[in-house]
């Protein structure tokens, strides 16, 4: 009798244990994934005359970016050169100061491919900025940035 107490404890102890562990799993899993945005390796096409020196940062900028009308959802192409040293953050504002979305942290070589906005677009042309805040890989302090004006298409 004894034996089988010891052991229907025994189990009881492993099952509360894989339960805590798989809990801590999912919430690391859920932290370090963009929840309105997919994430995906991304790179884009640098000239080797255009590398950065050690201190400095790659920042992609945009002519103009295309998106679908009256959906939050939308196809993308933004992020982080692989290149770079740090830690992105993308944030996407109209003109006018409204925030379209901002990204979870974005590692060197991360992009996004498809984001949820935080409002629809009707149909038109508005000027929009893309803003880039960059953060150390060590330790999240914050690092020079930059953001840049761009016309953004919705069809």
């Amino acid at each position: 009798m004894k034996r089988k107490k010891l052991i229907i404890i025994i189990v009881a102890v492993a099952a509360l244990a894989a339960a805590c562990i798989a809990v801590f799993v999912l919430k690391e899993m859920k932290g370090s994934k963009n929840s309105s945005a997919n994430v995906v390796a991304w790179d884009v096409d640098i000239e080797e005359n255009e590398l950065p020196e050690t201190d400095e940062i790659l920042i992609p900028g945009y002519d103009s970016m295309t998106m679908a009308a009256n959906t939050k959802k939308q196809a993308v192409s933004m992020g982080n050169p692989a290149d770079n040293n740090c830690y992105f953050v993308i944030i996407l504002r109209l003109e006018d100061g409204t925030k379209l979305y901002e990204s979870e942290y974005l590692k060197p070589g991360e992009g996004l491919n498809e984001i949820t906005m935080e409002q629809e677009l009707e149909s038109g042309e508005y000027q929009a900025i893309i803003e880039y805040k960059c953060y150390s890989l060590e330790d999240k302090s914050s690092l020079n940035g930059g953001s840049a004006q761009f016309n953004l298409i919705v069809k």
